[in-house]
This record gives structure tokens, sequence and C-alpha cells, in this order.
């Protein structure tokens, strides 16, 4: 680690040589002649460079939980400051759950009460005296949230009759309703509900239920034509009439029918950690609400007194309920799709129109403009509201170590959009013990970080107890290095399916790391600036790998995967037998020995490449290694003998300044 840092060691010791030739000349005779001050200005500029050399973004985050209200001044002083005293870089405070929901809590603070606010306005005070930074959950929802205001759900009733008679008059069920906070079912009156349209639909052998019930495309083969898809005038529930060739008529011609009343209502999710803080989820479709939201929340939050320590909101889309109507959906659908929903609308009642393909199009249709909306309407309102009070805004789902898929596609995310850190929340379910010990721990937090996260964020039981301070410097110790750069991945897989439940079934071979990559990402790349044999934009990916069989594949990704062998891409659709991609030209990034694993980073400078190999020891005793790495010029360096703790690590600095190799070992010891 010192090799790093010699330089700006020299750099401050002639910082104070020309201070005190300036300010005392007089005195830097005898004071250069003072052994015992030459040793203290060492240890000072030793100290300030330790301390300059890790900045914020090193350090890792916790969680703040204010559990049932079980919240108080000196709770707060203890767990600010012991935190800070290990080394956090800063926090995330969520209030969770409500006082009075256990019984050993029945005396703890209510959420949004006179104290609570107490509580906060403490908490921040002290936050910005530690020079703290914080962050706060945000919540979806909150008890001003009016059910026209909150997420939308599309529901319907049908009825089946027969043509030839009169069905002006007939009366039709409403749909199910939204009411005092719970969902109260068809034909029950006085619930918040919408009607958006009526359909008579000619069925011929399904009825409206088998169709709805159908799982497969085969299943929706019998598609109704849209000429037995006729709009029904309605009026309070009421049936005043059919249109027929543009006629509003009493009858429906002969046959069998199925008459469907569509409309909406709120979808009646609410937040269950939000305590009394809890109401209805908002309208993510409507800036309206979403500024009633911030206005009503987080508005205030921020402009209490010492409020500005708050430098970040957090938004996690996976807490979150899913709606699929809302503020204007059928006009901002027609806009972006080019056609109108509402003839279609059967569809979101499981009735297959037209054919399979327009179903399935339809479907499509409708998820992408509701992705479209949520982006736009929410994201980008609430995100403007929150810069505006000079606060960053952060939307992206922070993975949980429990589930390493999420994390791994968080890693690939970060490196096909050049994000960077890479956040995760560390030690969590069975893949970690929140109480555990920093030696039981560090295993796996190091097996995070050979995956490329590069930002752990603890729950704050395990960062508050001084003997924690060890295990957290050596994570920022890690993450100052694991930030620096980009990442080197040499595969890239296209894995299609933007399902999370949908595993990834993928293995590199050993010596190499990959990337998955989804539909949006290998459409979207640019390849006019890119190298032959390369994959454009902020990864150098050097293969992409198909693992999809192609008969699954669209015409338009067919297409695309025909340009990219145009371009000089190297791509793999077809079970791959080899050990590596030498083959190709492509040697493994590391050589290393059996339960063991690597991260690597590349940094460009003025002065040339440095790569920054961080590798760790998965077994439960000491061993001597050989390392084999690939440099940029596809030359081989060999680090011999090197010898690692059980379950240690080491970093290795690899520069071509001079053609030299710097090897800094992490050997931060444990408490």
């Amino acid at each position: 680690m010192f090799n790093a840092f010699f330089p700006q060691l020299w750099l401050f010791y002639l910082f104070i040589l020309i201070f005190l030739r300036t300010f005392a000349p007089n005195k830097i005779k005898t004071f250069m002649n003072s052994k015992k001050r030459y040793m203290v200005i060492a240890l000072l500029a030793l100290l300030v460079v330790s301390a300059m050399a890790y900045n914020d973004e090193a350090k890792p985050w916790t969680f703040w939980n204010w559990k049932y209200g079980s919240v108080s001044r000196p709770g707060i002083h203890a767990d600010l400051t012991g935190m800070k005293n290990v080394g956090m870089g800063g926090i995330w405070l969520m209030p969770v759950r409500e006082a009075g929901e256990r019984l050993e809590f029945q005396d703890g603070v209510a959420q949004l009460s006179p104290e609570f606010w107490k509580m906060m306005d403490y908490s921040f005070q002290l936050a910005d005296s530690l020079d703290f930074d914080m962050g706060i959950h945000v919540l979806p929802g909150n008890p001003l949230v009016l059910p026209a205001e909150s997420m939308q759900k599309v529901v319907w009733t049908d009825t089946i009759v027969k043509g030839g008679k009169k069905i002006e008059g007939l009366q039709m069920w409403q749909p199910e309703s939204y009411k005092d906070g719970k969902m109260q079912s068809a034909g029950s009156e006085g619930g918040y509900y919408q009607d958006i349209a009526a359909f008579a639909i000619r069925f011929k052998g399904k009825t409206g239920p088998a169709w709805r019930n159908a799982t497969d495309s085969a299943a929706r083969s019998e598609a109704v034509p849209m000429t037995d898809v006729l709009p029904l005038k309605m009026e309070g529930g009421m049936v005043m009439g059919v249109m027929v060739n543009g006629i509003l008529q009493n009858k429906l011609p002969k046959g069998s029918w199925c008459l469907l009343r569509m409309g909406h209502t709120s979808t009646g999710q609410t937040h269950a950690t939000d305590g009394k803080g809890i109401g209805l989820e908002v309208d993510r479709f409507s800036p309206a609400a979403v500024k009633k939201l911030f206005g009503s929340w987080y508005a205030p939050l921020l402009n209490r007194p010492h409020g500005d320590v708050v430098s970040y909101l957090y938004i996690d889309p996976r807490e979150w309920g899913s709606q699929n109507w809302g503020c204007q959906f059928a006009e901002e659908f027609k806009v972006r799709r080019g056609y109108d929903l509402i003839p279609y609308l059967p569809i979101m009642a499981g009735v297959p129109l037209e054919s399979a393909s327009r179903y399935e199009q339809v479907q499509n249709d409708i998820r992408l403009t509701i992705e479209e909306l949520v982006k736009e309407k929410f994201f980008q309102t609430f995100t403007r509201l929150a810069e505006e009070q000079y606060v960053e805004v952060s939307c992206e789902p922070i993975p949980r170590t429990d589930h390493p898929d999420d994390m791994f596609r968080a890693v690939s995310r970060a490196h096909i959009y050049n994000e960077n850190p890479v956040q995760a929340v560390a030690c969590t379910g069975n893949y970690g013990a929140q109480n555990g010990t920093p030696a039981l721990l560090k295993p796996l937090t190091d097996s995070h970080l050979a995956l490329g996260i590069n930002r752990l964020i603890f729950q704050h039981d395990i960062v508050r107890h001084p003997e924690d301070r060890g295990f957290m410097d050596y994570i920022t110790m890690c993450q100052h290095y694991l930030q620096q750069g980009r990442s080197v991945v040499d595969i890239a897989v296209f894995h299609p399916s933007e399902n999370p439940e949908q595993k990834n079934s993928y293995r590199a071979p050993r010596g190499y790391k990959y990337d998955l990559i989804n539909k949006d990402a290998l459409l979207k790349w640019n390849f006019e600036y890119s190298p032959k044999g390369k994959l454009p934009g902020n990864q150098d990916y050097r293969i992409l790998v198909v693992s999809q069989p192609e008969s699954s594949l669209s015409a338009e990704i067919k297409a695309k995967l025909e340009e990219l062998r145009e371009e000089g891409i190297v791509i793999i659709d077809k079970p791959y037998q080899a050990k590596n991609f030498s083959q190709y030209g492509i040697d493994p990034d590391v050589i290393l020995p059996e339960n063991m694993d690597y991260a690597h980073r590349l940094v460009l400078e003025a002065t040339g490449r440095k790569d920054i190999y961080f590798l760790i020891n998965q077994e439960n005793k000491e061993r001597q290694i050989t390392a084999t790495f690939r440099t940029g010029t596809s030359r081989i360096r060999q680090i011999v003998n090197l010898n690692l703790p059980a379950y240690g690590s080491v970093f290795v600095i690899l520069s071509n300044r001079d053609d030299m190799q710097i090897i800094s070992p992490a050997k931060l010891p444990l408490p």
C-alpha cells in the first residue's frame, strides 16, 4: 500500500519544508537537525496522507432502522457516534413499523408525531456535527394520498347473454372497488371506481373466463376478430345500447355474447413498513400526485433545521406495488404507441383479439408504456423536485447478498452503463449473519468485492461497536482500490429475460469474468467508434456469448447478431467445450489455483495503464500460490510464491512504468 503513497509522503514533507523556510527561516536549521521532530513530521505526513487516501466514497454505508418507534436521544447519540467511530461513510435512515405493534415497544415514538420530529431534528443536528452523510428511504405513499391519486388497476365484470333480444336497460354489476382501506367485491356500491369502456364480444365455443384462464399462445389461437367486438353505451352501470356499424341499437345481433364492463380502481396497495405514515401508494403516472407526495413528506423533512445533512433520497422499486392503469394512461398510450388502446382493452381482461401475435403485441405495448410513464412521470418528476432541494435521488434497487442473482445483474448493469460505485446490502439472509463477527463476515464480504460490488451497505447492528473499526478500515481500503478505473470483463452473455426469477446458468471458463447484457444493451450499442473485435461503450467486451437457442430469438435480435459478426465480434452461440478462449487470441485474465477468486480494475493514467487485481483465498488455511496475469500487451507476468493467510486477500498492482510490478498486500489486521 505504501508504495503507491510514497511520492505523496515526500510531497507533503516538501510542503512542510517550504512552510518552515517561508515563515520560520531561523528555525529551519534547528528543526532539520532534530531527529525527533523529523520523525514527528514523517508520522504526521503518514496520518494525513492515509486520511486523504481513502475518501468518503470508499467507506461502507449502513442502514439505520428506527424499528417500532424504539428511538431516543441517548440511543441516537450512541448509534451515530458509534457508527462514525468505526469508519462508516454514511447512513440510510429507515423508519420501520410502528410503536405498539409489539408489547415491548408500547412506549415507542409514533411516526409523524411531534416527538418523532424532535428525534429527527436531533438526528440531523448530530449527524451534521459529525460530518456524517445521510440518506432517507423514500416511502411510496402516505395518509394524504386519496384513492383517485393512488396506483390504479383495471377491473371488470362480465355477463353472458343471447343476441336478438333487447339489452337496453340491462344493469351490469360494478366491478370490485376500493373503500375505507380495503377492496370490496364486485356488485358492491359506494367504493372508488371509474368506468373506462364496455363491450359486447361474440364468442364461439369459449367463454370469457375460459379465455382468461388460457396460459399459452396455442390456447389463445381461437382469437376473436375485431368485427365481433362491439362498443356498449352505458350510463351509471346501465346498458343504453350497442353500437353496430356506428349506429346505436338496443339489440345485439344473434349469437352468444359476453358483455364486459371495464373500469379502474385503486390497487389498495400500501407499504407495510410505514407505521403511522402508512397510506395508499401514489399513482406513478401522475406528476401532480408525485408532487403531493414529495410536498407532504420529503420537502418538510428536508427543510427542517439541519435538514441539509440529507444528501440522498433512496427509492427501492422492488418494495413498490405495480399498476396497469393511472392518470391519462389511454391518452399516453395512443401518443407513444401510435394507436388507440380502448378498442383492445378486452385484452387486459384476457380476451385474445385478432390473433395470438396481436394479443402479445398489445400486452408488450402496455408494459412498455407503463415502464416509460414510471420513468418519466414519477422518477423524473421526483428527481427534479429533489434536485431543487439540492438532494440526489437513487432509483436503482440495491441488491441483497441473499439474492446473488440480483447482485450479479446489478454488477453487470453497472459495467454496461458506467455506474460507479456498485452498491449491495451485505451479510443478509442465509448468506451471512447480521450479528456475526468480522472474522465470520470477512470471507463473505471478500466474495462480494470479487464479484464487482465496491460499496457495501451493512445493517447497523454490526457496525456500531469499537471492535468493528479494523474490519471497516479493511473494507474501506479494498473499496478505495476497487472504485478506481473500470472493471475488466472479457465476456458479454446475452440474457434476454428481464424476469429475475429466470436464473442465469452460464459459467465462464476459469480466469475470465463475464457480464449479462439484456436486449436493450445489445440493441443500443453504438459501433461507430468501436475497434474491430470489441463491443463498444464503457466496457471492452471481447466475446459475445448467446446462450439462447436461435429458434427462440426474435428477428430483431438475429439481425443485430449478424451486424455484430460483420463488425468482427467473436460470437459463440453453440456449446463451448474448450477450457479457455486462447484460440481467439484471448488468454485468461489471471490464472489462479482452485478456490480463489479475483476482481480486476483498469486505470488509465497520463503515465500509462495500471492494472489492479484483488485476489482472495477462499480456503480456511494458509496457502502459497502462483498467480499468472495477462497484461495489456498480451505478455505474461508471473507473481510467484504469494503467501495468503486463511481467507486472506491481496492486491496486486501491475504498472507499465518502466515495466515494473508493484505488489500491495491487503494485510490490515482484523480485531
